[in-house]
């Protein structure tokens, strides 16, 4: 039993030690969720909501001991319902652009903040042709990450996005996903 307990206290402090200490050189996430609360300026009553997926890559480096940046890119696909005054109406969004996230690189808990610059931003409502803008979005959230595996990471995020086609749409939306660090 001595053994057993020796063993065990052992494999915990490693384990607590792998997570205070690793630091991935690069890191690469997947992530699924819903834009739960959308604006279309110019239509105060208009409800505009759906799911979205995307994915992330960053090249992170530590700033401080227990604070790395992480900046990358990512890709973002939205498939939104806008409702305005009983008109329903399909959007799709399609972005890319910069990622950059800070997180405090606590033991198995990783809250951080994160960032994000859109260089091509495509929206198409229904069956019009697609407005594409270049360098006129933005987002910013703030979430936490929870290590499964000294290597993997679930992550939960609330985001915040702003883009301006000739007329600017806001979004609210959540988020969770898997992330790998190498």
């Amino acid at each position: 039993m001595k053994n057993y307990l020796k063993i065990l206290i052992i494999a915990f402090a490693l384990v607590f030690y792998v997570n205070t200490n690793s630091f991935a050189i690069v890191d690469a996430g997947v992530w699924g969720g819903y834009l739960f609360n959308g604006e279309i300026e110019d239509f105060s009553k208009a409800d505009l909501k759906g799911g979205q997926y995307g994915l992330k890559a960053h090249y992170n480096t530590s700033l401080i001991p227990l604070l790395e940046l992480g900046v990358g890119a990512y890709y973002q696909y939205s498939m939104l319902k806008y409702d305005y005054s009983s008109f329903d109406e399909d959007v799709t969004r399609q972005t890319i652009g910069l990622d950059a996230n800070l997180i405090l690189g606590l033991p198995i808990v990783h809250p951080y903040i994160r960032g994000t610059y859109a260089f091509w931003d495509k929206l198409k409502f229904g069956d019009e042709d697609a407005d594409t803008e270049k360098f006129k979005g933005y987002g910013a959230g703030l979430g936490v990450e929870l290590t499964v595996f000294p290597f993997i990471r679930i992550f939960g995020e609330y985001m915040y996005d702003y883009t301006d086609h000739d007329f600017y749409i806001k979004s609210h939306s959540a988020n969770i996903g898997l992330k790998l660090d190498i």
